[in-house]
């Protein structure tokens, strides 16, 4: 790979031939596009871990993604820094910083509402409806995996792309530069390529209906089958700053306490003098969040460094964290703290559970309506059609022209989906409360 097209000013999908002249004004429009749009707003009201209204301390998905924003231009700094001692031209990485934050602001742009787990509400429920109804089981097999491995990541991309309503056209998206979009693509595998033993085959990259696109993005910055370099400092920010996160959120909320992190990380020596320290709890914490987070940081940045140019040719193994260094040990055991004493806690699953049951019922209702769409409905399916906004139908026609009758299933399920993956935390429930009455 070839930074000279990483680092490019052209946009996806293309559009008149449209470029934004030299890089870094590219990618500050990129970042007035992102501020600006409905689409980043909506992040406000979207669940990152705590249920929205325990108090105004919890983090949503816009400020743990303002925060990966931040985390990230440190590591592409010290990235720098470590690579301009090795004499390495670090010229195209400079035109980098802007770029990394808007790929930060957008990772998490395609997630549904009620956290990760309203990614697993959308595959349980094809799992337990797709054999009910006989339009599905027409679908070939990746247009059925697609929804049975539904994946927020892959919904980023065609939020961005086909999604946004960029101008008053819902079929160019937010005209994005392919350096930025290739910057949040994590994976490579389309729904029937998933192989859970390759990193970036892991999970979904993309979907069928963005195939063509998704293409286009990789061949305008030369990554082919391989991860964008930055993707590999995006994921680390994502990683480093979540983690650090929720265990700074559970503590405020009292799930833990700093003797409960002292004891499981009896075997990591080197955190005694900080948790030890003459200081009150909630000083040690703090010292303790974000020492740490500066060791794990420039850990990883040196470990980009140090594995260049694997990374450049696509041939690296893993992520930045596959090591078995102090700082690493420590980060993967705080992951592990974090997932038994606070996502296990009773209220963040009760609002799991609230978010499970809203979803379902709205994916009961709209699913089966717009499988019905263009043909004779009755009165009450033609008002549960109308909470749908117009511009979902304009996109449905866009996409399926040309298409014969039995091929347009797949798209129109993509209408539901579609609409029920923008709703916000709140939206969600007043939709599911004006239909159900409750």
């Amino acid at each position: 790979m070839e930074w000279k097209k990483l680092v490019s000013s052209t946009r996806v999908p293309a559009y008149n031939n449209d470029k934004s002249g030299n890089e870094i004004y590219a990618f500050e429009s990129d970042y007035r596009r992102i501020i600006k749009s409905s689409s980043f707003r909506r992040l406000q009201d979207k669940t990152q871990v705590f249920p929205l209204d325990r108090n105004d301390f919890v983090r949503t998905r816009l400020t743990h993604s303002l925060e990966v924003a931040m985390i990230s231009r440190d590591i592409l700094n010290e990235v720098i820094r470590n690579l301009d001692k090795k004499d390495i031209d670090t010229e195209p990485l400079s035109k980098c910083h802007r770029l990394l934050e808007c790929a930060a602001l957008i990772h998490d742009i395609g997630n549904p509402p009620f956290g990760h787990f309203g990614e697993d509400a959308i595959r349980i429920w094809f799992e337990n409806n797709i054999h009910k109804y006989p339009e599905m089981k027409d679908l070939n097999e990746q247009q059925q995996l697609d929804y049975l491995k539904f994946e927020g990541n892959a919904q980023t991309i065609r939020v961005l792309t086909k999604l946004h309503d960029y101008n008053g056209s819902s079929s160019v998206g937010m005209r994005l530069t392919a350096s930025v979009l290739d910057s949040v693509i994590k994976y490579m595998a389309a729904s029937n390529e998933v192989d859970k033993s390759e990193l970036t085959y892991k999970k979904v990259g993309y979907f069928y209906s963005e195939q063509d696109v998704f293409k286009e993005i990789k061949e305008v910055t030369g990554s082919r089958q391989y991860r964008h370099p930055l993707v590999y400092l995006l994921e680390a920010s994502d990683d480093i700053s979540y983690t650090f996160s929720d265990l700074e959120d559970g503590f405020k909320f009292e799930m833990f306490s700093l003797a409960d992190l002292k004891e499981y990380l009896q075997d990591c020596p080197e955190v005694d003098e900080i948790l030890l320290s003459s200081k009150t709890d909630e000083e040690k914490m703090q010292e303790f969040i974000r020492l740490y987070q500066q060791k794990v940081f420039k850990y990883v940045s040196m470990y980009f460094v140090n594995h260049y140019d694997e990374i450049m040719k696509g041939t690296l193994k893993g992520d930045l964290f596959a090591a078995d260094a102090a700082e690493i040990k420590v980060f993967n055991k705080l992951k592990k703290f974090c997932f038994e004493y606070i996502f296990e806690d009773k209220e963040i699953i009760n609002q799991e559970i609230v978010g499970y049951n809203i979803l379902n019922s709205l994916l009961d209702t709209f699913v089966p309506v717009v499988l019905k769409y263009g043909k004779e409905m009755n009165a009450y399916e033609e008002k549960l059609l109308d909470f749908i906004p117009k511009s979902a139908f304009q996109r449905y026609d866009v996409e399926t022209k040309g298409l014969e009758e039995n091929e347009k299933t797949y798209y129109k399920i993509k209408i539901a989906v579609d609409y029920i993956c923008g709703m916000t935390d709140g939206f969600a429930r007043k939709v599911y409360k004006d239909i159900f009455n409750t």
